[in-house]
C-alpha cells in the first residue's frame, strides 16, 4: 500500500533543492557600458548568475506539487494494494489552463515553466491528446522521505541551545508549562499555566513538570542561573487559570451515537487537514472534542432532523476543505491550537473566534454569492440567445407569408423590429447591438436560418454530414497509431 505524503514535506525537500541549484549557479562576467563623472563613456565589469531558478517558477512547482500530492493521497485511498508502487505512482490528469489560476499567470506561461521544471528532472509527463491534455508526476526524490533523512518530528521537541550574550528580544521560546496544584480544603485539583513571551507569535507546546519545580528555559537552565557573562532573560512569568466554560458542557459520550459518530469523524478529518504533523495526547483530544461540540455543532442542541443533521455535517466538512486548502497554499500561516489554552475563547474552532473557523463561513456566503451570481449569467444568456433565434424566425415568417406568433400577429417588419429592439432595450445594451446586427446580416439572406444552424437531418440528406464513427483507444496505443485501426 503506498504511504500518505504530506504536502508540507514535499514543499520542504522541492524548496531545499531550488536552493542548492541556484547556489551552485555559475557566475559570469558582463559588460556595461556607463558614463564616467567626466561625461566620457567606459565599460562596467558585471559578475551576475546564470541559470537560476526564479521565483515564478518555484511558485508553480509549489501550485503543482499540492495539486499532485492531494490526488495522490485520493488515489492511494481508493485503489487496492499493488495497484500503484513507490517506482510507479499514480499521475495526475491535468492540462496549462486549470493549473493557470493556482500559478497566477497565463496558460502559456506555466506551459514554459513545465518545460524548464521537466528539464532540471523535477517533473515528468507524458501527452494524453485534447481530452486528458497531459499526465504529470513529481519525482520520487521530493515524494518519499529518504531513508538517510532524519524525521522530522523527531526533534520538534528538543530544545533550543542558549547562546550566552544573546539579546533578550530574540531568546529562544520559554518552555510553556502545566502544574497541578491539590487544595486540602476542597479537595479540588486546579491546573495552572505558566507561560512566557514567544516571539514569533505563537505558543509552544505544553510541558508537565512536577510540583514546584521553577520553569527552565530552552537550554535547561533555570532563569535565575544565567552565568558566564551571558544577558538575563526577561522574568516576564506568570500563572494564568485555564479558561472555564460559561456554560455546563455536555459529555460526548452521552450523545447520540449519530452525533457522537459525527463529532468524531469531523475532528479527525481537522486533524488530518489542519495539524497534519502534529501529535494530540488523550486530554488534548478531549479538549478539542468539547470545542468542536460546542462551537461547531452548538452542543447538537438544534431541533434538527437525521436528513438535517447529514446536510450540516457535509456542510462542515466542505468547510474543513477550504481551510485546509488556506494552509497547503499558505504553509508558513500559523494554525492556532483547535481549543483555547489560556484565553476563553481563542480556540480555532471556538465560536467567539472570529477569526478562526466560524471565520470561514464569509467565504462560504461570498462563494455561494458567486455560485449564484454566474447561474444568474448563464439564465440570462440564454434567456437572451433564444430570443434571437425567435427574432429570427418571426422575420422568417413575416417574409415568406406564413402564419406569425399571436404576440406579433399584424406587425410589419418595422413594427416588428421596433418591438424587438424594445425588448433586448431591457435585456442590457450588449444584446441590444447584437440583435441589431443580427437583423441586417439576415436581411442580406433573406431571414434564412445560418448554414450551422440548420437541421442536421436536412445536412445530412444533402450529403454535407456524414455519420460519426467512434473509435475507442486504449492507454496502450502509444506513437501514431500504426496497426490499431481499421477501414
Amino acid at each position: 500500500m503506498l504511504p500518505r505524503i504530506e504536502i508540507s514535506n514535499v514543499v520542504r525537500r522541492a524548496y531545499k533543492a531550488i536552493d542548492e541549484h541556484n547556489n551552485s549557479c555559475p557566475t559570469q562576467a558582463v559588460e556595461r557600458k556607463i558614463m564616467t563623472a567626466d561625461g566620457k563613456p567606459d565599460v562596467q565589469l558585471i559578475h551576475r548568475r546564470v541559470g537560476l531558478i526564479p521565483e515564478a517558477i518555484s511558485t508553480t512547482f509549489h501550485a503543482l506539487v499540492t495539486e499532485y500530492v492531494r490526488n495522490y493521497n485520493r488515489t492511494a485511498s481508493m485503489m487496492a494494494d499493488g495497484a500503484y508502487t513507490k517506482d510507479s505512482p499514480p499521475g495526475l490528469h491535468t492540462n496549462n489552463v486549470r493549473l493557470a489560476p493556482f500559478c497566477r499567470c497565463t496558460d502559456r506561461t506555466v506551459r514554459n515553466h513545465l518545460s524548464r521544471l521537466r528539464e532540471l528532472g523535477y517533473i515528468q509527463t507524458k501527452f494524453h491528446g485534447t481530452r486528458k491534455d497531459f499526465e504529470v508526476w513529481i519525482s520520487p526524490k521530493f515524494l518519499f522521505e529518504p531513508e538517510s533523512e532524519t524525521p522530522a518530528n523527531e526533534f520538534k521537541n528538543a530544545p533550543k541551545p542558549h547562546f550566552e550574550g544573546e539579546n533578550p528580544k530574540i531568546f529562544p521560546l520559554n518552555s510553556t508549562y502545566i502544574e497541578i496544584i491539590e487544595k486540602k480544603e476542597t479537595r479540588k485539583v486546579d491546573m495552572l499555566v505558566e507561560h512566557g513571551e514567544n516571539v514569533q507569535g505563537q505558543r509552544g507546546r505544553a510541558e508537565t513538570t512536577a510540583v514546584g519545580q521553577q520553569p527552565l528555559n530552552t537550554a535547561g537552565r533555570r532563569e535565575d542561573q544565567v552565568g558566564g557573562g551571558g544577558v538575563r532573560p526577561r522574568q516576564a512569568m506568570t500563572s494564568i487559570r485555564l479558561p472555564q466554560p460559561t456554560t455546563p458542557r455536555r459529555n460526548p459520550k452521552d450523545l447520540a451515537p449519530m452525533h457522537l459518530k459525527m463529532l468524531v469523524e469531523f475532528w479527525l478529518y481537522a486533524w488530518r487537514v489542519i495539524y497534519p504533523g502534529r501529535d494530540f495526547n488523550d486530554q488534548e483530544q478531549e479538549a478539542a472534542l468539547y470545542a468542536i461540540m460546542a462551537g461547531v455543532y452548538n452542543n447538537f442542541t438544534d431541533p434538527l432532523s437525521d436528513a438535517e443533521w447529514l446536510n450540516v455535517q457535509v456542510y462542515q466538512l466542505s468547510k474543513l476543505d477550504k481551510a485546509g486548502r488556506y494552509f497547503d497554499r499558505h504553509p508558513d500561516a500559523y494554525r492556532p491550537d483547535p481549543y483555547a489554552v489560556v484565553i476563553a475563547g481563542k480556540g480555532y474552532f471556538d465560536r467567539e473566534n472570529h477569526l478562526g473557523f466560524i471565520g470561514i463561513e464569509a467565504w462560504m456566503k461570498k462563494d455561494k454569492i458567486e455560485q449564484k451570481r454566474q447561474r444568474d449569467a448563464y439564465a440570462h444568456r440564454k434567456r437572451c440567445d433564444r430570443l434571437l433565434i425567435t427574432a429570427r424566425r418571426d422575420f422568417l415568417k413575416l417574409r415568406m407569408g406564413q402564419t406569425p406568433r399571436k404576440e406579433v400577429a399584424g406587425k410589419t417588419e418595422l413594427g416588428l423590429y421596433q418591438y424587438y429592439d424594445a425588448l433586448f432595450a431591457g435585456l442590457g445594451a450588449k444584446y441590444r447591438e447584437r440583435f441589431a446586427k443580427q437583423y441586417l446580416d439576415r436581411q442580406t439572406h433573406n431571414f434564412q436560418s445560418p448554414r450551422f444552424q440548420a437541421a442536421q437531418r436536412a445536412r445530412r440528406a444533402g450529403g454535407e454530414v456524414t455519420k460519426e464513427v467512434i473509435v475507442y483507444v486504449e492507454n496502450y496505443m502509444e506513437g501514431d497509431g500504426t496497426g490499431y485501426y481499421t477501414d
